[in-house]
């Protein structure tokens, strides 16, 4: 009777310590696209600092929504593929808020080993913190029928921008299918775009980066 009762402290013991384990738990999503931009993540709900980081085995591509005029950036797992982005801690509450905006795409639990730290002083997180991606769930090169709207593309510049340069040279090193590419900053297809006064910086960042760039047409 008395080991019962050890058994019974000892697993009622492992539920508290389960269900704080859950309470302290955090959330994170791993941002590679608009989401890199420190005010475009507050337009859409409670959204903490940004920690630069790049996940390995996940390959960036333009890809296109019928919901949608205009193309975005998703990923898709690849296995010989890096893609840089931000974590930032999101709470609970919070995150479906977060899906609601990320509609069109899965949203998918990422491993800790994946993910490397581009800040020496970053400390990393603890495996008891979930990782969230938000995955493109066909293959991005059956669908292309609408345009990279540049108006976008600046909102992901802009954000990248608030790392380094360097990083967002990275962003359009490593984002695939940059064909149809519309300058839309007069008349922006996308809905949360930004108004800025870098047109001519981040053109020259493009103009280096993008063989593609010439293509691009108003």
């Amino acid at each position: 009777m008395v080991q019962s009762s050890r058994s019974q402290r000892k697993h009622c013991l492992s539920i508290q310590q389960q269900l704080i384990a859950m309470m302290l738990a955090k959330h994170y999503i791993f941002a590679y696209g608009s989401l890199i931009n420190s005010a475009s993540r507050r337009v859409t709900g409670t959204a903490g600092n940004s920690i630069p980081v790049r996940v390995q085995g996940l390959k960036r591509y333009w890809v296109s929504f019928a919901s949608t005029n205009m193309r975005a950036v998703g990923v898709r797992p690849d296995a010989d593929s890096d893609c840089n982005g931000v974590l930032f801690e999101v709470p609970q509450e919070e995150l479906e808020k977060f899906d609601i905006r990320e509609r069109g795409y899965v949203r998918h639990a990422l491993s800790h080993e994946q993910v490397s730290y581009l800040l020496p002083e970053q400390n990393k997180l603890s495996n008891d913190n979930t990782i969230w991606v938000y995955i493109y769930p066909e293959d991005p090169h059956k669908a292309q029928f609408n345009p990279i709207s540049q108006a976008y593309l600046d909102v992901i510049l802009l954000g990248c921008l608030e790392v380094d340069e360097s990083y967002a040279r990275e962003f359009l090193e490593t984002t695939h299918l940059w064909q149809d590419w519309h300058n839309d900053r007069l008349q922006p297809r996308y809905p949360r775009a930004i108004k800025h006064y870098q047109e001519h910086r981040l053109d020259a960042l493009l103009v280096s980066c993008c063989d593609e760039f010439t293509a691009r047409y108003d």
